[in-house]
This record gives C-alpha cells, sequence and structure tokens, in this order.
C-alpha cells in the first residue's frame, strides 16, 4: 500500500483520491474484525486450515440433534443446518478479495495523483526543515546558557549552605542518567531540596557525613519522612558518642537532635550529622584520620 508521510499539505484532488484509498482500507479492516470467524486458520500440524464459524455450527448442529431425538422430533441434516454458515464463510473470501482490489485500484490512482505534485511538497518539507533547524539551533542555543547559569547558581548553593567547604556540585546528573534531565537539582514547591538532591550534588559524603551547615538543614526535605519523628540517640558504652538506633551511626551529638536521610525508615528531625573527624576515639586503626587520605 502507497503510504504518505504526515504533514504534507496535499492538494485537494490528490486529499480526495487519498481519502477514498484510507475508506476502503477501514472498511477492510472492519470487516475482517465483524467477520473473524470466517477466517481460515491454520491447525496445529500446519498441514491444513479451518474456518471456526463452520466448526462451531457443526457442533450447535450435534448438540441441537441429541436434544431433537431426546424430545422425539424430527431434526434437518447437516447439510441443510450448515448450508447458511458455508454461504457466509464462501462470501467472506470474496468480500475481502474484492475489497483488497478495490484498495490496489486506489493506490494506483494515488500514485497517479501525487507524482505531479512531488516537486510542490519537496518544496514544502524543504521549508519546513530550515524553518525547524532555525527553531532547532535557537532552543539548543537556549538551553546551553540556561545549564550554564543554573550550574553556577547550583555551585553558589553548595558554597553558602556548606560554609564554602563544597565549591561545586558533583559531575553526577545534568542530562545523564538523571530522570528529569535536571542534573541533581530537585526541589518541592515549598522551596526545599531532596535527599536525592542532596546525595547527586554531592551534599552527603560517605567519609564526612552531612556537609550542610546546621542552620541550612530545613533546606532538606525527605519525602519517606514527612513527619520526621524524634528519636531518642543512646551513648555507646566505650566513649562519649552517640549512635542512631535506626541506622548504626555515630556521632559525637553534643545537646543537639540528629537525623539520618539514608534510611527510609529513619524518623528524625534534622539531617545534619558532625564530622567523622569529631568522634571522640573507637576508630579502626586502618581508617584515614585526616580527610584526603586513602588507604
Amino acid at each position: 500500500m502507497f503510504e504518505i508521510p504526515q504533514g504534507f499539505n496535499l492538494p485537494a484532488p490528490a486529499q480526495k483520491v487519498l481519502k477514498k484509498r484510507d475508506d476502503l482500507v477501514r472498511k477492510l479492516a472492519q470487516f475482517r474484525v465483524e467477520n473473524a470467524d470466517c477466517e481460515p486458520h491454520k491447525r496445529l500440524s500446519g498441514r491444513d486450515t479451518h474456518i471456526p464459524l463452520l466448526e462451531y455450527a457443526e457442533a450447535q448442529w450435534g448438540r441441537e440433534m441429541k436434544e431433537a431425538l431426546k424430545a422425539g422430533k424430527d431434526f434437518q441434516s447437516l447439510t441443510d443446518y450448515m448450508a447458511p454458515f458455508e454461504k457466509k464463510a464462501s462470501e467472506y473470501g470474496v468480500r475481502i478479495n474484492a475489497l483488497e482490489e478495490l484498495i490496489a485500484e486506489a493506490d494506483k490512482e494515488l500514485i497517479a495523483a501525487i507524482r505531479p505534485v512531488l516537486g510542490e511538497l519537496a518544496d514544502q518539507a524543504f521549508t519546513q526543515a530550515s524553518e525547524a533547524e532555525a527553531d532547532y539551533v535557537e532552543a539548543v542555543r537556549k538551553a546551553e546558557a540556561a545549564r550554564s547559569v543554573a550550574r553556577g547558581a547550583v555551585a553558589r548553593f553548595c558554597w553558602a549552605v556548606t560554609g564554602g567547604r563544597k565549591n561545586s556540585p558533583d559531575g553526577i546528573g545534568w542530562g545523564s542518567g538523571s530522570r528529569d534531565g535536571l542534573g541533581g537539582w530537585q526541589t518541592t514547591d515549598d522551596g526545599r531540596i531532596t535527599v536525592e538532591s542532596m546525595r547527586a550534588l554531592g551534599l552527603v559524603d560517605n567519609w564526612l557525613g552531612v556537609l550542610m551547615l546546621p542552620e541550612f538543614e530545613e533546606l532538606v526535605y525527605n519525602p519517606s519522612n514527612p513527619l520526621a519523628e524524634e528519636v531518642g540517640l543512646e551513648p555507646t558504652k566505650s566513649s562519649g558518642t552517640h549512635e542512631c538506633p535506626t541506622c548504626g551511626l555515630r556521632v559525637n551529638a553534643g545537646g543537639r537532635r540528629i537525623s539520618c536521610i539514608g534510611s527510609e525508615d529513619a524518623r528524625h528531625t534534622r539531617a545534619t550529622f558532625v564530622f567523622k573527624d569529631e568522634l571522640d576515639g573507637e576508630r579502626h586503626q586502618n581508617f584515614p584520620k585526616t580527610h584526603g587520605m586513602s588507604f
């Protein structure tokens, strides 16, 4: 079947022939659906075909014949019973062939109507492509400019909320792998950033913990912990540090309340941990005590 791409402004004669062909195609599809039981099917063996309509009719004849015999009544022969069903099945193939031939003829008419206007259609596509290219280039320029502004603004945000400890966001995201294509920056309607955003921007360090200053803790929103129930912290037996009963992280909390963003089950009131360098002791001898050192 001759297909014409969407988007062309076809001349009226071509549109008329196209509509005629498409109407025939829809009529054929509708006829196939309404008479699907007349479509021949191959058997599992693949050696012959069967028509569901005729098989169902023959089975129905058998059931009705038995009921008639039980009641002591005469019943029409299988040949007479099957006659209307066989007529419908035989007409199905003829109707299908006729519609397919009409579609083929309409296809030829459509090709004949389209050929003289191919130059006009080529000009249409060329103009549309040129205009779209200009729009695309301008959109990319604006996107890159916005990306640059966003990168700088997020870097300044990281610097401010960490008191200068972090000068730039991590390279995670910014269109590579993030679900929204905006990198690690994810905010809520009430002007806070999400826990996922903190991790993506590098505001949570595996070694140092949360880098944000305590006064900015309210800027973090954890959707899995909206109520932020306070959890008491129990001091460890061997030192003055405290241990989170949910995640087990030990911190030198002092009189502050502590929270954990690493577990969905955590119910804490704050999102800031002190540096691990401030722990009172009990470090493993193989752990570096200075940030930046390696094993």
